[in-house]
């Protein structure tokens, strides 16, 4: 049994929190705006760069401090600079409300940069319309700012992030928040990936979407198409290919071929590390799999087996599917985390739950075709797949028409 606690040190992620962080952030937004107040612009500008360089664990408030440089910026009269840590701040807005936002502030500063409205009333109708609308993205031509101490500060972080989705999905934000929306796109697939759990999947899903594919597009048109993509895979609701509902994959050209099963995927693992974590699955695997062992030992290698999983960034290995599924038609198992598992395997390394879909017509086929007893743990993994795909189905996406500026900013 030395072995199996092994397996249950290693369940927890490689990164801990950082107890007191959220004082941390909050003394420095403070003493920013403080600064700001104090007309000391440069000490202000200096404060909020060291919420996002300084505080990993504080990375949901990183766009908060970007809109208070770009505001400050533009304050100093530096607008040239103002709209390159704009296009920063469109890039990382975290929902769309926060996207719509971010596009008027963005067009503001353009308006005052450029004495006219040429350029921001441009930048409206791309960010709600896309080329579809007849117009470019005059963000293109702005670009972003060199940030040597941002990027140097990143690179440590990635390195001590970990291996889980939360990892996945900060490295992504070291990359939006440096000017780098395709990077950060393909560790929002990562994390996708590597996601275990419904949390995890409905964060990582709706992050895949509504920031890093509209981030690397630079608008918000289609992102209802891709979301529906994300739910049923290109067979469409009805599962059906060559039918009316198919849909068209919106990241094939934009997300980089994921790297081979059990690598690590993005996270930069070690050659030690990976190999500890082939020995954890490994073993948890034997364990997990052993009928004579009683059923809460085998719960926890279970548990164990599809946390190293989504480490080694392995789901979707082949058998692995098979697998899951046949220990989950046996008598005492615990189906509930099998079929959970099962899902995952199905879904591999794919960015859709399309397979997930097909995967619980196999599951109604094989019950029906075995006799098998109504099952409460069966029903519960289904309603939670349920749940997990209505949540994105009611994610609204409202036609929102800005006015188009009329005059300069000012700031």
């Amino acid at each position: 049994m030395k072995r199996l606690a092994l397996i249950l040190l290693l369940l927890g992620p490689v990164a801990a929190p950082a107890w007191g962080a959220d004082t941390a952030v909050d003394d420095l937004f403070k003493q920013g705006k403080a600064a700001l107040a104090a007309g000391k612009l440069d000490d202000a500008l200096h404060l909020f760069e060291q919420i996002i360089t300084g505080h990993p664990e504080g990375s949901n408030r990183w766009p908060e401090a970007q809109l208070n440089i770009t505001m400050v910026l533009a304050k100093k009269g530096d607008l040239a600079e103002a709209a390159k840590a704009a296009h920063i701040y469109l890039d990382a807005a975290q929902n769309l409300q926060a996207f719509d936002s971010a596009a008027i502030m963005t067009a503001n500063i353009l308006s005052a940069l450029d004495k006219n409205v040429d350029r921001a009333n441009q930048l409206l109708v791309f960010a709600q319309t896309g080329p579809s609308g007849g117009a470019t993205n005059p963000m293109d031509a702005i670009g972003y700012p060199s940030l040597p101490e941002r990027e140097a500060a990143f690179a440590t972080m990635r390195q001590q992030a970990g291996d889980d989705a939360n990892a996945s999905r900060l490295r992504a934000a070291t990359y939006l928040f440096t000017g780098k929306p395709k990077d950060a796109l393909a560790q929002y697939a990562d994390a996708f990936r590597r996601s275990a759990n419904n949390p995890d999947l409905t964060r990582s899903g709706s992050d895949l979407v509504l920031v890093g594919l509209r981030a690397v597009q630079g608008h918000r048109a289609g992102l209802d198409q891709a979301v529906s993509f994300m739910v049923y895979g290109a067979s469409g609701p009805d599962g059906k290919p060559g039918t009316p509902d198919d849909l068209t994959d919106p990241f094939a050209k934009v997300v980089p071929a994921a790297p081979p099963v059990g690598e690590g995927g993005l996270a930069q693992l070690s050659p030690a590390d990976l190999a500890t974590l082939r020995q954890v699955r490994d073993a948890a695997q034997l364990y997990a799999g052993d009928p004579l062992l009683v059923i809460e030992t085998r719960r926890a290698a279970l548990a164990a087996l599809i946390r190293a999983t989504c480490a080694l960034d392995g789901w979707g290995a082949p058998g692995q599917k098979d697998w899951y599924l046949q220990l989950a038609f046996r008598p005492r198992s615990d189906e509930q985390l099998l079929l959970t598992g099962a899902e995952l395997a199905a879904k591999g390394r794919e960015l859709t739950l399309g397979p997930v879909q097909a995967l619980w017509t196999e599951i109604d086929a094989a019950v029906t075709a075995q006799n098998l007893a109504p099952s409460k743990g069966r029903d519960e993994v289904r309603k939670q797949f349920g749940t997990l795909c209505d949540s994105f189905n009611k994610i609204q996406f409202p036609k929102t028409a800005p006015k188009p500026l009329k005059a300069p900013a000012k700031f």
